[in-house]
């Protein structure tokens, strides 16, 4: 490879970093603007990524129910208005619902109008199902490009403390109640999902990830914290 050829790849290399990693890493680590932990007290935030799912859906949210859980589920725009009934049901039992963008897309892929074209549809298909308007944001796959923040300046922008990797095919139902257990801490928010029919997802891995939810609320350790929706995570009078 010659001198010049060299200089052409490092520089797409370089362009290639300030669009993805770089801005992903400062957002994850630095951002005032962007949400990973609660206050100190004994609650936790669980949160649910790329849903609805017409068949694992409603058996989770029958297990947040039976274990008296408030939960967070990240919303895929198109999904949403795919199934509208869910949505209902989810914000029925008093969970709070945020978008994941109106399509399961990386923002590495977008260019500033397109990344405004996902968070203002995926905002307006679920609030024509709610009638309230959405306050929360999650990036697919925590991605972040150098204008994600400025467009999504009108949502929280919310991270996790913990992603335990449950859309995994080799993940186990015990490994990932062990997981659940040592993400367990005051204001963790700990990032499940809902779905398996995202790229690099595991189909069946939803159904696993309610088995070890089961293992993960019943357990005594986790009878001593409160299971709360991001919202009430941060809200200052409960502190």
């Amino acid at each position: 490879m010659g001198v010049f050829m060299k200089i052409i790849v490092q520089t797409a290399l370089l362009l290639a970093a300030a669009w993805t990693i770089i801005p992903t890493a400062a957002a994850r680590t630095c951002s005032t603007h962007v949400k990973k932990r609660g206050y100190d007290r004994k609650q936790i935030a669980l949160t649910f990524d790329d849903g609805p799912d017409p068949v694992y859906t409603p058996l989770l949210l029958e297990t947040l129910q039976k274990y008296n859980v408030q939960a967070t589920f990240f919303i895929v725009g198109e999904k949403a208005e795919r199934h509208p009934d869910l949505i209902r049901r989810i914000q029925k039992e008093g969970h709070d619902i945020g978008i994941h963008n109106d399509r399961h897309i990386s923002n590495w892929l977008l260019s500033p109008s397109a990344m405004n074209h996902q968070l203002v549809r995926a905002a307006e298909r679920v609030s024509a199902i709610t009638g309230e308007r959405v306050t929360l944001y999650r990036p697919p796959w925590g991605h972040f490009n150098p204008v994600t923040l400025s467009k999504a300046k009108r949502f929280e922008t919310i991270m996790w403390t913990s992603i335990p990797g449950d859309w995994k095919k080799n993940m186990t139902t015990r490994r990932l109640a062990d997981k659940l257990r040592n993400a367990r801490s005051n204001g963790a928010i700990i990032t499940l999902h809902d779905s398996g029919n995202t790229l690099g997802a595991y189909k069946m891995a939803p159904r696993m990830m309610i088995e070890s939810l089961h293992l993960f609320l019943s357990d005594e350790d986790s009878r001593q914290y409160e299971f709360v929706t991001v919202t009430n995570l941060f809200n200052k009078q409960r502190a």
